[in-house]
């Protein structure tokens, strides 16, 4: 069975297991750091909200044997756990004054996401991008976000500029920069960060490395994106810095004395290779190696990342 057939077919088989109570919808979804995929949606009557059911792993599923009936409840099972069984008001998502206080700030790749990012405001920043959400706290799905679309600023009747002013001064407020010594901070992180083998980090020790991210340690490497931050950072490191990209979380911050010319593409190679082995697709934001340089007071790409 090819993945279009499954798709009907696993559409009418959770239709059918919920009496046709429910409308039943699947979406072709572009999400951040991924390639389009195909999502579900279950709503019952009374309800606006449901959450985003991903298909890909189902079918997957389907193809290592397992019955459409099984994971057609397996669907229903997830859509039970997170189901909110009344209906959201959203309609003040409408009113850029009850949402402007709560627009952040966050990192991604731009080269991965160029899709995503032709409907999606957004700010270059080296080889990355800057884009905006609406940060939700204390809500149905915990700590998340609404990414904010250029239809959104239609309805807000708002610019980029001042979008991307108001986003960097709402994240210094509500997700104030955290910067640590790898020793300290590694233990607080809910991954282990980034870092080189023992054998590549010789000449350095982990109490001169540094860990730039937020408060909540929540799409943190942002951080690098303000000048202050990264001023502060060479005065607590007292010379230059590579910034080795950890994750969209956080950025490792190594001192350049210790390191040799050639070392900003072997820094690089084990960038690229911790991303592809132990960050999960979704939270990896470049496998280049970028330098600070304080005399100057600038960022720049000291090592590309591989071409794919």
């Amino acid at each position: 069975m090819n993945y279009n057939i499954f798709l009907e077919q696993i559409t009418k088989e959770v239709k059918e297991l919920t009496n046709s109570q429910a409308m039943i919808r699947v979406d072709h979804v572009q999400k951040l750091n991924f390639p389009a995929t195909d999502s579900m949606t279950i709503l019952y009557p009374g309800e606006n909200v449901a959450p985003a059911i991903y298909l890909d792993s189902f079918y997957q599923e389907f193809l290592a044997g397992t019955s459409m009936y099984a994971i057609a409840e397996e669907i229903l099972a997830f859509c039970r756990k997170y189901r909110r069984q009344d209906k959201l008001d959203l309609s003040y998502y409408s009113d850029f004054r009850q949402v402007k206080d709560h627009i952040v700030c966050r990192l991604v790749n731009y080269e991965k996401n160029k899709t995503v990012l032709q409907k999606v405001p957004h700010q270059r920043f080296l080889d990355l991008a800057v884009v905006y959400y609406y940060l939700m706290e204390n809500s149905l799905f915990g700590s998340a976000g609404i990414l904010v679309q250029d239809t959104h600023l239609s309805m807000w009747e708002i610019c980029h500029d001042n979008l991307h002013a108001l986003a960097m001064e709402n994240t210094r407020a509500l997700l104030p920069p955290k910067m640590g010594t790898l020793s300290v901070l590694m233990e607080e992180l809910k991954e282990p960060p980034l870092s080189p083998s023992d054998e590549d980090s010789s000449d350095v020790e982990a109490s001169s490395m540094y860990i730039l991210t937020n408060e909540d340690m929540c799409n943190g490497a942002v951080c690098i994106c303000f000048n202050d931050i990264l001023r502060s950072a060479g005065e607590a490191i007292g010379s230059d810095f590579y910034v080795l990209p950890s994750s969209i979380h956080e950025c490792l911050l190594l001192p350049v004395q210790g390191w040799n010319a050639n070392d900003p593409g072997r820094l690089q190679s084990i960038v690229s290779e911790i991303n592809q082995e132990y960050v999960a697709p979704e939270e990896v934001l470049s496998d280049s190696v970028y330098r600070y340089r304080r005399d100057i007071e600038l960022l720049s790409i000291a090592a590309i990342e591989l071409k794919k």
